[in-house]
């Protein structure tokens, strides 16, 4: 018979802090974070950890579990194959650690813990302060942390629950929950001297060819979803790290870009914004793992962050 993975998962850890055995979720902890940032300097400044204390924990850690966790080199550290074999157990581990201690405060009539948050850089600056400002009214206990990445980036880590909630666009064949929030117009943006910002509204099929600026160009890109449907080839000349550089390389003239209307809200420059024909829009919401496998805090923020947005 199969056992139940969340009953295991539950009694591994309460065994193990009864125990003090070598399962200690500070340790694992700190794994995952130097997976993270591939550098134990980084993962002291994130946690608050000396390297040395770092550097002890993993030493220890390594001998406890029998094979080597970690190559280093000039560069920093990396996970063995044995190591990054452990990472999905890992996080459902810590996950679950969480959501007990989140579950007896609520018990307790508190409400703490720590939320993780897989945004685009758009809603990192015009949703979520906003959200939390006003959540923690309410909630002042509850903790967040933000992490931005691409719409291939939020996927994977919502799926492997490296982040409890993504804010992202609808992607077909997810794995995973959405609950849509919002339609998000896209729209060209080119540099102020270039003919087409002499125009009214730019035709889609004026990108063919052109050349172009853009953050992200995998298949699971909002903007590369549109330009395939419409069949569009534009002539991709530089790939940038988020979309702020991509409107930096417009004003710059080095060519045109598609992006949210809700990244371009406020922003003023060198470039002109313009309707693209026909219109074209990434729908926004939500996604999680699954309801159930929501802690006590997440479910909260979850619900509070969707009336907010709906109503917004």
């Amino acid at each position: 018979m199969v056992k139940d993975s969340s009953f295991t998962i539950i009694s591994y850890i309460y065994y193990n802090r009864k125990e003090g055995s070598y399962m200690d979720t500070k340790r694992w902890k700190v794994m995952l974070a130097a997976d993270d940032y591939g550098s134990f300097t980084r993962v002291g400044e994130e946690l608050g950890y000396t390297q040395s204390g770092i550097t002890q924990m993993m030493k220890a850690l390594e001998k406890e579990v029998g094979f080597s966790l970690f190559i280093k080199d000039n560069h920093g550290v990396t996970l063995t194959k044995e190591a990054k074999a452990l990472i999905p157990a890992i996080r459902n581990l810590l996950n679950a650690d969480e959501e007990i201690n989140q579950e007896i405060a609520s018990l307790k009539g508190a409400q703490v813990g720590t939320i993780r948050i897989g945004t685009y850089l758009s809603c990192s600056i015009h949703w979520i302060p906003k959200i939390i400002r006003e959540f923690q009214k309410s909630y002042p206990d509850i903790r967040f942390k933000i992490i931005e990445g691409t719409e291939g980036d939020l996927a994977e880590w919502i799926e492997n629950r490296r982040v409890d909630i993504g804010f992202i666009s609808y992607q077909k064949n997810q794995r995973y929950q959405f609950l849509p929030v919002m339609d998000d117009e896209l729209y060209a943006v080119v540099p102020s001297s270039h003919e087409f910002a002499k125009q009214g509204k730019i035709p889609l099929e004026w990108f063919q060819d052109a050349p172009f600026v853009v953050t992200d160009y995998t298949p699971g890109n909002d903007v590369h979803r549109i330009l395939k449907q419409y069949k569009i080839k534009p002539d991709i000349r530089y790939v940038t790290i988020n979309e702020f550089s991509s409107i930096s390389m417009v004003e710059h003239e080095l060519g045109m870009t598609i992006l949210p209307g809700l990244l371009l809200r406020g922003q003023v420059g060198d470039f002109a914004v313009r309707p693209l024909v026909p219109k074209v829009y990434r729908q926004l919401g939500l996604a999680f793992t699954s309801q159930d496998a929501l802690s006590p805090a997440t479910k909260i923020f979850l619900k509070y962050a969707k009336d907010f947005l709906l109503d917004d």
